[in-house]
């Protein structure tokens, strides 16, 4: 499929309408739940979207943080959690390739709490970067059921890199969905995907597209991708804002 994409918003037509469509402190905020009927239209899987655009993550990481943080929060109210309930943070991606290094840059500045006997936190919270499948040999969603089927969590939250069809888009935008992940589909490297359907578990997944076809920008068919200049600050600054935006919801 030429320009593919991981925002489900890119696939919206003018005509479809949001349960919520907002501008908040300059940032375009849009939430839609995709039935089943919508899912066959747009070609992604049931689920409740959020989409963040128009990020000015140099001029406005407080104001992401707070929508960020809020967005979370939301989701993690209409699950209804027990106090102590046990939560899983996954950071995907390959740590030595920057475009794809969104999850393990945010798990390193993820505060955890699991092996503490006693904290103050509602939530414990542990961490996994389980690498690419070109370095361990092992399907991402493999590993990770590995640890759901032992730890038991009720809840997995999965961060990953994305791509997206508007190059506009590339580290200006942010996407958060319960209907989960294909890792490495925006790019035609399709792997097992992660879902509650496949996990057996709650899923939450947060997406940041770095990369964009090179069709975006030019009329051509070559298997190429494009990213911004500056994606070592990018990564360095939103891996930061995510983290503090995750840290803040799930000690709420």
């Amino acid at each position: 499929m030429k320009n593919r994409t991981d925002m489900a918003v890119e696939n919206m037509q003018m005509d479809f309408s949001y349960d919520v469509d907002r501008i908040i402190h300059g940032m375009h905020f849009k939430k839609i739940k995709v039935d089943e009927k919508l899912s066959k239209k747009i070609k992604k899987k049931k689920g409740i979207y959020y989409t963040i655009d128009s990020l000015d993550y140099r001029m406005k990481p407080k104001e992401i943080i707070k929508l960020l943080e809020t967005t979370i929060y939301d989701y993690l109210v209409q699950l209804n959690l027990k106090p102590k309930s046990d939560i899983l943070v996954v950071g995907l991606g390959n740590d030595f390739v920057t475009p794809d290094a969104l999850g393990p840059l945010v798990i390193n500045k993820l505060e955890v709490n699991r092996h503490l006997e006693e904290h103050p936190d509602k939530y414990n919270i542990s961490a996994l970067c389980p690498s690419v499948m070109g370095k361990t040999g092992m399907e991402s969603k493999d590993v990770i059921q590995a640890i759901v089927d032992d730890f038991h969590p009720n809840l997995v939250i999965i961060i990953d890199a994305l791509a997206c069809r508007d190059a506009k888009r590339m580290c200006n935008s942010i996407q958060l969905s319960t209907a989960g992940i294909n890792p490495g589909s925006g790019i035609y490297n399709f792997r097992k995907e992660l879902s509650k359907e496949t996990l057996g578990v709650d899923v939450l997944a947060i997406g940041i597209p770095t990369v964009s076809d090179i069709d975006s920008f030019v009329d051509m068919e070559d298997n190429y991708f494009v990213t911004p200049k500056d994606i070592d600050l990018a990564m360095d600054i939103l891996s930061g804002l995510v983290a503090e935006a995750l840290n803040r919801a799930l000690r709420k």
